[in-house]
């Protein structure tokens, strides 16, 4: 049997990935799913889901949903304009809705900070003071009239995951990533780059793949599959404090990064393939 060069680079990929199941006690977190590509004249909607992305676990209302009543969402536009929006629980996630939009890239901040004091004791964890938080991006584009003149992407919460490669494929209006492409993050806990700390980056199909930040907070890798991919970090800050009357050894920080990949790259596009 043969291969095309595309196919048997997908099958190396695919044979050297480090996939791993990652186990870890209460290893819910919070993400963001929104399209990745919106028009000036249409509504966006962002869905906030708590679970497990990789279990294929969201929370329902009337149960663990309601523990995260209180999370907050905000759109920032190019020129770092931002914009809360009303949250309105629906079944297994809350829904916020943007009316319209300009022209140029979006970053999608939704965040929970009051989430109560937990004993974790029996798991290693301590008395913790949750805080979860979750970024995603869209791009609102007009032909003609989006461009790549934007501010760096810039940290927004305490711990938080920043894309690093733009994946703009002007051609099309698609601002997602393509399997194959290599995909930069970058992870900082109050704007200071956290290394050697490991990140899950967890694919649509149930599969996880390990990483681990370099002296630079830099991670990378790449994606094998289309589908919206979940990266995910913790980090520990072990100051005592209190909240709401209930002192805590530490907060504990969750946070995600959820990303588009479609199915072609700008490379297909260029050449006319499909």
């Amino acid at each position: 049997m043969t291969y095309s060069l595309k196919q048997s680079w997908m099958l190396g990929a695919l044979a050297g990935a480090v996939l791993v199941l990652v186990s870890n006690t209460d290893a819910h977190v919070v993400w963001v799913e929104t399209e990745g590509t919106a028009a000036p004249d249409r509504e966006q909607s962002v869905k906030i889901y708590f679970g497990e992305y990789g279990e294929f676990l969201r929370e329902e209302s009337g149960g663990r949903l309601d523990t995260i009543d209180g999370v907050t969402l905000k759109v920032m536009d190019a020129k770092r304009v931002v914009t809360e929006l009303p949250l309105v629980k629906k079944g297994n996630f809350f829904e916020g809705v943007l009316a319209s939009c300009k022209p140029g890239r979006y970053a999608v901040l939704a965040e929970q900070k009051v989430a109560e004091v937990q004993d974790l004791t029996k798991y290693d964890h301590g008395i913790v003071k949750p805080m979860f938080h979750a970024r995603s991006q869209f791009a609102c584009y007009e032909s003609g009239r989006f461009g790549e003149r934007e501010p760096e992407v810039a940290p927004q919460f305490d711990l938080d995951v920043v894309p690093v490669s733009k994946g703009m494929n002007l051609a099309d209006g698609v601002t997602n990533y393509w399997p194959g492409g290599e995909i930069v993050v970058k992870v900082l806990y109050k704007g200071v780059p956290l290394a050697s700390r490991q990140v899950i980056a967890r694919a649509p199909i149930g599969w996880d793949k390990e990483l681990h930040t370099d002296a630079q907070g830099i991670a990378t890798f790449t994606p094998l599959w289309s589908g919206r991919y979940v990266l995910e970090v913790e980090h520990q800050d072990k100051t005592p404090g209190e909240f709401k009357g209930k002192p805590y050894e530490a907060m504990r920080h969750r946070a995600t990064l959820s990303l588009d990949v479609v199915g072609r790259s700008p490379m297909d596009t260029r050449h006319g393939q499909r």
